[in-house]
């Protein structure tokens, strides 16, 4: 039950139906971004960032996992122009049925530093 409701909310997110985002969260949830250091008190607030941060955006979910009240996904975030792209990381924990709180981290998809390729310490994908 826990993992349908995020799917949902990827499904959502990816669609920029940020409002019916809100459905899905408690009134008083917390979203935690730890590589910015930002909190967003209340779905709201998390709702608003959504709607004005700049770009369309497509997400795919890679992986899901739930045990209890927690679910920890990971989705790719892809410019609608695929001029970039990142992973995110979440963990959602889920309150009867709603989201009450999301912790995120965020990560670039790039290139390996040069000293990598050179030494052929890994293999791309």
């Amino acid at each position: 039950m826990n993992e349908h409701i995020v799917k949902k909310f990827w499904n959502l997110m990816s669609d920029g139906m940020f409002d019916e985002i809100g459905e899905l969260m408690e009134e008083n949830a917390d979203v935690w971004l730890p590589n910015t250091r930002e909190l967003f008190r209340g779905r709201d607030k998390y709702i608003n960032f959504n709607k004005k941060y700049p770009g369309r955006w497509i997400i795919t979910l890679d992986k899901i996992f739930s045990k209890d009240d927690i679910v920890v996904s990971a989705v790719k975030v892809e410019a609608g122009d695929k001029s970039s792209s990142f992973y995110a990381n979440s963990f959602f924990t889920i309150n009867n049925g709603l989201i009450s709180e999301i912790v995120e981290y965020w990560g670039d998809n790039g290139e390996p530093p040069q000293w990598r390729v050179e030494e052929s310490l890994s293999e791309r994908y």
